[in-house]
């Protein structure tokens, strides 16, 4: 199955920050005026006359990059849940400092565990993608996920990830 991994678009995390949100709240960000318009580049793209079928990661920036480019092609969609951004706290209990967080994703970088958070490894991240790719495997030939850059540079290995950049793989 040919599946292209899509970053989400640029967030602006002001309207969050202002509300004063922290952890797993700040993923309500939505995209910036310029992170509208990159989506709606990205949504020209020539992949989407052969994708069958969009999977989105539930974050708000990641459904309103989809948003973006369903205003240009009718797509069938499915939000997944094991899309989504790496977590540096697997437990969701924590409530991890700026520096803790900044340690754990230095850990999972480098694959190292100086952190004393609980984070997801790398193959953690890959896992939990390839759970959720199995499932499409045998029913469709292409299929596009609107994701996140680690959860990219875990599939492809690829370390620079653009906003909306996107990346082909074969599953």
């Amino acid at each position: 199955m040919k599946v292209y991994l899509i970053r989400h678009s640029e967030p602006d995390f002001s309207q969050v920050d202002k509300a004063g949100y922290t952890g797993l709240a700040r993923d309500l960000t939505r995209l910036t005026p310029k992170g509208i318009e990159i989506a709606e580049k990205a949504a020209q793209d020539p992949i989407f006359n052969e994708v069958q079928l969009l999977l989105i990661s539930p974050y708000t920036r990641t459904m309103q990059t989809a948003q973006e480019i369903l205003k240009y092609k009718q797509i069938p969609t499915q939000v997944e849940l094991l899309l989504h951004e790496w977590r540096p706290d697997k437990s969701g209990t924590q409530k991890p400092t700026d520096k803790q967080v900044q340690q754990a994703y230095n850990d999972y970088l480098n694959e190292t565990h100086h952190s004393s958070l609980d984070f997801e490894t790398k193959d953690e991240v890959k896992h939990r993608v390839d759970s959720v790719l199995d499932q499409y495997k045998n029913k469709y030939d292409c299929i596009a996920c609107v994701t996140h850059g680690g959860v990219i540079a875990q599939m492809t290995g690829e370390t620079v990830i653009p906003y909306c950049g996107i990346y082909k793989i074969e599953y």
